[in-house]
């Protein structure tokens, strides 16, 4: 059976697989084409139907599929091949990548969630960092005639983001055409009939334009200068000449932070209280809950239960108050609520716990003909379909990836320490070092002409005389009309004749003659 794999990068791999293997050898093949030796837990499959509607951002889709499970669950038709997609699982800080190679893919879906507003900036300054990270990552280097003057009054007024501005678009007739760009590939594609004016970029910097969000103030309206701030930081980086990996790095490093990193929300209605919207957002770093207006956090340590019965999902937590806490949700199909109960599970586990417990590892399910034969047989594996495939914690993936590479003499990929800002204020200071020496430099020249070029008698004025016939040049007019013989060799002067000096000692003698002149002033 053939799987056709869309990768983040914008390109298709085809893998050839039997289909009573777990999906696992899969997702192997695909990441062995992409010189991906290790690190394959950072990734899962997503399946891509053809009955998916278009408004359905591909990003945002939680039907991961367990790859502990047969190949043969996910085929519809064993004649047409399986239509998937690689997309990153857990989102891991950047320093903990090893390999270019995966970090790459990670900073390709990256780049596509920042564009669409699925990760947003923190202020429009940290945007204008942002969006120069992602020109430097992708090889653009700094053009001043590609920055322009100010933004049309269309993209100052409006605060609203790239996502919202999809949503308020008026849908395109060629929604076939459209899912296939979007399954093909991560990078933002425009229908051909789609030239709305806010579609259409301007320029290269307009077109890497990234949106902060503001959640509990007003939202600001973009600055008309938000161009040339993004300019600025990116005349910055090249003048660091920031390689394009690590662009990539700071660009994962700059966003592990920012609301909507790794995180998989999913919407219901709650069931015990008053009926109204819930978001639960799932993250590396926890849950965060959104009744209406109302917004808490809930770190993994505080989670005691999660539960999912057909599309229903309660979950039970410890509050700020220490008092144990229940939500109960329904969602829209019994499919999503297994999604929020495993990747509530699945993000505790990786993230949080030292190991993967078997309690995890060994649950599953099975279907009816399998239900049927455990009846007489608890051990049979026929119809058994794992509800997690989970195998490593993120510490074990990072040791276990780390030996791998070690074992096979791969040189691990160096992390920078120092961020774009203190490159450039090193580098600056660098500069600034180099002037003040070249200074000093050229104050020592001037110091030691000025010296040569002062008569030895009175060590007051210029010399411009030459004493004849030893050809001497070593005093002033006054000086040499009062001596007999010449200061340096004792010889007899018949006579003293003008002596001129070269054009740019005159000057340079000019100079350091106006100085001295001015220098008792200053000190009187």
């Amino acid at each position: 059976m053939w799987c056709l794999i869309n990768l983040p990068n914008g390109t298709t791999s085809g893998v050839q697989c039997d289909p009573k293997r777990n999906s696992q050898e899969c997702l192997e093949k695909v990441c062995n084409d992409l010189g991906i030796i290790c690190e394959t837990d950072y990734f899962g499959l997503i399946p891509v139907r053809d009955n998916d509607s278009t408004d359905i951002d591909e990003c945002n889709a939680k039907q991961w599929i367990n790859l502990r499970n047969p190949l043969s669950l996910h085929a519809n038709d064993r004649n047409h091949p399986i239509l998937l997609s690689l997309r990153v699982k857990f989102w891991v800080p950047a320093h903990l990548i090893l390999q270019d190679s995966v970090k790459k893919l990670f900073y390709m879906q990256a780049r596509q969630e920042l564009l669409d507003g699925h990760i947003s900036a923190s202020s429009w300054e940290n945007a204008a960092h942002i969006s120069a990270l992602l020109l430097q990552a992708d090889g653009y280097l700094y053009d001043p005639n590609k920055v322009f003057a100010n933004l049309s009054g269309l993209e100052r007024g409006s605060p609203l983001n790239t996502a919202d501005r999809r949503q308020l678009r008026r849908p395109s007739k060629r929604k076939c055409s459209e899912s296939e760009v979007k399954r093909g590939s991560i990078a933002s594609a425009v229908a051909p009939d789609d030239t709305s004016p806010e579609t259409v970029p301007k320029n290269i910097y307009q077109a890497y334009t990234v949106r902060p969000k503001f959640e509990d103030l007003e939202p600001e309206a973009m600055p008309e200068n938000f161009i040339q701030m993004i300019a600025k930081e990116h005349e910055t980086l090249n003048k660091i000449k920031m390689a394009a990996t690590s662009a990539q790095y700071w660009v994962l490093e700059e966003i592990s932070s920012l609301n909507g990193y790794g995180e998989e929300v999913f919407e219901g209605i709650t069931i015990t209280e008053q009926s109204v919207r819930c978001k639960i957002g799932v993250s590396p770093h926890g849950l965060t809950i959104t009744k209406d207006d109302e917004k808490y956090s809930v770190p993994f340590t505080a989670v005691k239960a999660a539960k999912s019965i057909k599309r229903s999902f309660r979950l039970t937590y410890m509050n700020e108050e220490h008092e144990e806490t229940h939500i109960e949700l329904k969602l829209p199909n019994h499919r999503t609520a297994a999604c929020l109960y495993r990747a509530i599970t699945e993000k505790h586990v990786f993230y949080s716990c030292e190991t993967v417990r078997p309690v995890v590892t060994t649950q599953f399910i099975r279907d009816l003909k399998g239900t049927i034969v455990s009846m007489f047989n608890e051990d049979t594996e026929l119809g058994k379909r794992y509800v997690f495939d989970i195998q490593r914690t993120c510490r074990e993936v990072y040791d276990n990836s780390r030996r791998v590479l070690h074992a096979r003499g791969i040189e691990i990929s160096k992390v920078q320490k120092e961020g774009p800002q203190a490159q450039a204020e090193k580098l600056d200071q660098q500069l600034a070092d180099e002037v003040e020496e070249s200074s000093k430099l050229e104050r020592l020249v001037e110091e030691r002409l000025t010296e040569a070029l002062t008569c030895v008698i009175c060590a007051d004025n210029i010399i411009d005389s030459m004493f004849l016939p030893c050809g001497h040049i070593t005093a002033c007019r006054q000086c040499a009309e009062q001596c007999d013989r010449c200061p340096l060799c004792r010889a007899n002067i018949e006579c003293v004749n003008k002596a001129f000096l070269p054009p740019v000692m005159r000057t340079r003698s000019h100079t350091a003659s106006s100085a001295a002149s001015v220098q008792p002033i200053e000190a009187q």
